[in-house]
């Protein structure tokens, strides 16, 4: 199973999180290969916008297409 994790999306100006995919052995390094801090985003921050880091969902998507080693 992934975690997902968001951050504020520093590519807008609007308050707005971007999801990563977070990988299995890492805890801090997304699929993309972005070094994220723990969460922390709190349920009371204002977001306008949500979106999600297109290579994370890629690697994702290649990763479910592929049939179990074994």
């Amino acid at each position: 199973m992934y975690q997902m994790w968001a951050e504020h999306d520093p590519a807008v100006e609007q308050p707005s999180l971007l999801w990563h995919v977070i990988t299995k052995d890492d805890h801090g390094r997304s699929l993309c290969g972005r070094l994220l801090a723990a969460p922390s985003v709190s349920g009371g921050d204002s977001v306008l916008a949500e979106s999600f880091c297109g290579p994370c969902m890629t690697s994702v998507r290649e990763a479910m297409g592929q049939p179990a080693a074994g």
